[in-house]
């Protein structure tokens, strides 16, 4: 996966920001740098269904023109080449993505960043992206679209303009957030709830007061070799001890539970406990709520305090993708037993309300 857009490209964006400074002597114009990584708002209708665009480059050139000229702002493009269709998105995406914004940042020196990206796993991207570029200096806006960009009444152009507008409005340290259905919500918070919605997204946690940032002993983007793979088990009534080793037996770095309700698990279920424990001692675990809502509370309950004595760790009120991806960033920035445990309980970016851990 590389990242610039053709020199070309770059060099066609670079004249019209040249000479948009020259007709505007009253003070430099903000800037933003875009980068589109793939998704459905890069795709056109074909006879095998939709599949990437490959006048594309050309057709955000013009729409990002359209949003920025009027407003006065100055603007590069990036283009991810191959683009990725977001179902592939894997444990290295988001990871990626953020090595590469942050070089462009220190060449480009932009006053926002938007990152366009394909609907089905941009809430687990944007989640690795607040950890990433977290202290980044400059604010980053995730969206995309649910009908492709050429779509009759496709909702791209709004997104991206919002998208647009927000960054450049937005103060240097704001967390990273989604901009989609003509609303904005932290990226560490949002999940995709509507498949074929135009406002697919929500945000039904409040972002985390106080959070710490991540602590400066972490080199971000300078971790280990292999990216850590989170993986995510979720307790149903037909689960057995045998599934959850299972799950374990592929050698996930790390396993995210969503439990029931405040914390709980099948713990009577034979040789769940233990399975729990022997997995616990080799890989950490984390728990989550499967509630929409609410928050993993481990003494509420007696199971939740059988679930909590074998080594599992409660993650308060953490969605699925953000507990995957501080789990997962946790581990590539070499964090592990107490230390890791004592990041998964910090809210570092907003993550997790403090009173909830």
């Amino acid at each position: 996966m590389r990242l610039p857009s053709s020199a070309k490209h770059e060099a066609r964006t670079e004249a019209k920001n040249k000479a948009a400074k020259q007709s505007t002597p009253s003070g430099p114009r903000p800037t933003v740098l875009i980068f589109a990584t793939g998704g459905t708002i890069g795709m056109r209708s074909t006879d095998k269904g939709l599949a990437p665009d490959p006048d594309f480059e050309h057709a955000l050139e013009e729409m990002v023109r359209s949003i920025c000229e009027p407003l006065g702002i100055e603007y590069w493009i990036n283009h991810l080449s191959p683009a990725i269709d977001s179902a592939n998105a894997d444990a290295e995406t988001g990871s990626r993505v953020a090595r590469a914004v942050r070089a462009r940042v220190r060449t480009k020196r932009p006053d926002g960043v938007i990152i366009t990206h394909g609907t089905d796993t941009l809430a687990y991207t944007g989640a690795r992206i607040a950890f990433e570029l977290d202290g980044l200096g400059v604010p980053v806006v995730l969206t995309g679209s649910q009908l492709a960009h050429g779509a009759p009444q496709s909702d791209a152009p709004a997104n991206l303009s919002l998208a647009i507008r927000a960054a450049v409005r937005a103060s240097n340290d704001a967390p990273a957030c989604i901009a989609f259905g003509g609303k904005l919500m932290p990226a560490i918070r949002a999940t995709k709830a509507q498949a074929e919605a135009m406002q697919a997204f929500r945000a039904e946690r409040e972002l985390g007061k106080n959070r710490t940032g991540v602590p400066s002993h972490i080199t971000k983007g300078a971790g280990r070799l292999t990216p850590a793979r989170t993986v995510l088990f979720r307790f149903v009534p037909g689960v057995i001890a045998e599934d959850l080793r299972a799950a374990a037996s592929t050698n996930p770095d790390g396993i995210v539970l969503e439990c029931y309700g405040s914390g709980n698990a099948p713990m009577a279920r034979h040789g769940m406990a233990q399975a729990l424990r022997d997995i616990c001692a080799q890989i950490p675990v984390v728990a989550i709520t499967q509630c929409a809502t609410g928050s993993v509370e481990p003494g509420r309950y007696a199971v939740g305090s059988e679930l909590a004595a074998t080594g599992v760790i409660a993650g308060a009120d953490m969605t699925v993708e953000a507990a995957l991806a501080k789990l997962a960033f946790g581990i590539d920035s070499r964090l592990e037993g107490a230390s890791l445990r004592e990041f998964m309980l910090h809210n570092i970016v907003g993550e997790l309300s403090p009173e909830a851990a």
